[in-house]
């Protein structure tokens, strides 16, 4: 696999909203339903200095992407981020995934996240299964904390917490 992982760029939001439109398209990830390439660059021009959208790419070709963003802006919290990677439906099960959550980790530890945390809808096991492997493990399940196309939709909530990474202290 000779898959690039980089910054998503406002030359990548529109291939980035058809990979996530094709999740949302699937009802099976996210509480959205449709997306946009103007999303992708509000979301990029809105990045705080700790946050960031990465994307893989195959022969030049997007195939998926990766966010950690702020958990909070509460300054207590700024020890938390959540992550969230998304995929071409027709690259899962080839390692895509794995790269960026193995990038998006090592932007949270040089980011000084502490904690992250991630929301799955409880009945995708394989992305639980997923973060398992990665150390997160379950916190809690959000009974009908959503509600799409007329059904209730429970959330797994799960964490993990990096232990070799002190709390975020900009002051030193």
């Amino acid at each position: 696999m000779g898959l690039t992982v980089r910054p998503a760029g406002p030359e990548d939001c529109e291939t980035l909203a058809l990979i996530y439109q094709q999740s949302l398209d699937a009802r099976d990830s996210s509480m959205e339903i449709e997306t946009s390439g103007e999303h992708f660059r509000t979301i990029l021009n809105n990045q705080g200095a700790r946050e960031c959208l990465l994307l893989g790419e195959e022969n030049r070709r997007v195939v998926g992407w990766g966010i950690v963003k702020k958990y909070s802006d509460r300054v207590g919290y700024r020890v938390a981020c959540e992550t969230s990677i998304y995929l071409r439906r027709d690259g899962t099960g080839r390692g895509y995934g794995t790269a960026l959550q193995t990038a998006l980790m090592d932007k949270v530890r040089e980011f000084q996240y502490h904690h992250i945390v991630v929301r799955i809808w409880a009945r995708n096991h394989g992305s639980i299964r997923f973060h398992e492997r990665f150390g997160f493990q379950m916190v809690g399940v959000q009974k009908e904390v959503g509600y799409l196309d007329g059904e209730w939709k429970d959330v797994a909530v799960m964490q993990c917490v990096l232990s070799d990474v002190g709390p975020y202290r900009p002051e030193l």
